[in-house]
Parts: C-alpha cells; sequence; structure tokens
C-alpha cells in the first residue's frame, strides 16, 4: 500500500506523521510532538489501526514529547488491545525515552529493532 503523509498545519509545529499500512502498520514521527499536533496523529493512528492492529511507532525523530503525546500512546496502547494487538516503539529518541522514563510508562512499550518489525 501506498503510504500516506500528513504535513504540519500552517503555524503549528514542526511536526511530521507518515502512516504505512501493513502487518504491523507503522506510524513514523518526526519534530515536536505537542498538543498542536495530536490530530495529525490521532489521524495516522486511526489509519493504522483500521488496518491492522499491531502498530509500530518510529520515534527516532521525535525532537519533542509532551504530556498530550503521552496520552496518544497510552490510548493507542488501550485501542490496540482492545482489538486483539499491539504497541511497539521503533528507536524512541531520547525525548521520547525520558518521558516514558520520567512518567513510569517505559515497561508498557516494548522497544524494538528494525529487524524485529515484522513480528508483532
Amino acid at each position: 500500500m501506498d503510504p500516506s503523509a500528513d504535513p504540519a498545519p500552517p503555524g503549528g509545529p514542526p511536526l511530521s506523521v507518515s502512516c504505512v499500512p501493513g502487518s504491523p502498520s507503522v506510524v513514523t514521527v518526526s519534530g515536536e510532538a505537542d498538543l498542536d499536533g495530536t490530530g495529525l496523529l490521532l489521524g495516522a493512528v486511526d489509519r493504522a489501526l483500521d488496518h491492522h492492529p499491531h502498530l509500530v511507532f518510529d520515534l527516532a525523530g521525535v525532537t519533542f514529547a509532551d504530556s498530550t503525546f503521552l496520552t496518544v500512546l497510552l490510548q493507542t496502547r488501550q485501542t490496540a488491545a482492545s482489538k486483539g494487538g499491539s504497541v511497539r516503539l521503533l528507536a524512541p529518541s531520547a525525548s521520547v525515552h525520558r518521558l516514558l522514563s520520567l512518567t513510569g510508562a517505559l515497561g508498557l512499550f516494548p522497544v524494538i529493532s528494525a529487524g524485529q518489525l515484522k513480528h508483532p
């Protein structure tokens, strides 16, 4: 399937989100993941979970992540689980790792390498 990408809204944060449907689907996030980009991120998550219940967030390019981003991750985890799926993180950036560590949420998300991408 063709990847779909959504540019950041005009005047919004430098956020880029793309969704590649697959088994699992991969949502790649880069830039500042905060309140202003929540709609963009949720749209990609919805497309991914509509295609397959297993989802991987590629977070190597996230330069900033706040509590709204954490909320999206946690809600996505819950939604995926309700569909029999899972959420895993690929290469979380230092910002994401810090956010998850400080909040105690790091243990909720398996961190994988690119070689593990095909197996939920």
